[in-house]
């Protein structure tokens, strides 16, 4: 859920820096730039590493309720991380 959310931010941003008016040739372009790219992947092991750290015994960070804001700290730090660096 997190790959998600982060992904979905960076190509929204990527999106909109892009152009004033955006076409859906424009949205297509920028999630295939997306999927291509090194960022990508920085993005999924930057969150593997999270995940793996953070929650080192389970299998699910569902039932640790606590945990929540850490998971939402870490989602904020990855979009600011990533929307900001140049494509």
């Amino acid at each position: 859920m997190m790959g998600y959310i982060v992904d979905l931010s960076v190509i929204l941003a990527d999106i909109f820096r892009s152009a004033d008016k955006v076409s859906a040739k424009d949205a297509v372009k920028a999630m295939d730039r997306h999927i291509t790219s090194v960022r990508k992947n920085d993005i999924h092991h930057d969150i593997h590493r999270f995940v793996t750290k953070t929650y080192p015994t389970t299998r699910s960070i569902v039932p640790q309720v606590p945990q929540s804001d850490l998971v939402l700290e870490k989602i904020v730090a990855l979009i600011r991380k990533y929307c900001v660096s140049s494509p």
